[in-house]
């Protein structure tokens, strides 16, 4: 094999190698979650789009009380989700959170049920 080819081979294949870490790391951290908003967050963020209800204060304060209930974001299907199970129920206005289809009382005000509504304007049946 001549000098050329050696020198082509060896500088094609550093140039695979690069490509390859790059791709190799480019997926590693395309797959970290994001920490922005709650941070709690093990759903996937926008699925519901519930970042405008992260943002505001009623909101803030409506999820706060339902975690100290124990509701846990992505446990819906244990009848236990932070958002459908608990969150939702209280802001759209279609019942109220349960548990094991049993109503369970969360300590929120009106007036944070308004604004949590007025965020989430776009999400209202």
């Amino acid at each position: 094999m001549g000098k050329l080819t050696t020198n082509r081979v060896v500088v094609l294949g550093a140039c695979l190698g690069l490509i390859m870490l790059v791709a190799n790391a480019t997926a590693q951290t395309g797959a970290i979650p994001s920490t922005r908003g709650m941070g709690q967050q093990t759903q996937p963020k926008g699925g519901p789009n519930h970042t405008a209800a992260e943002r505001n204060s009623g909101c803030q304060r409506i999820i706060a009380e339902c975690k100290k209930l124990g509701f846990i974001p992505g446990q819906w299907k244990q009848d236990n989700g932070l958002w459908k199970d608990c969150f939702d129920p209280i802001v759209k206005g279609n019942g109220g959170a349960t548990r094991d289809g049993k109503p369970i009382s969360v300590p929120v005000s009106s007036s944070d049920i308004q604004s949590c509504r007025a965020s989430e304007g776009h999400h209202m049946r």
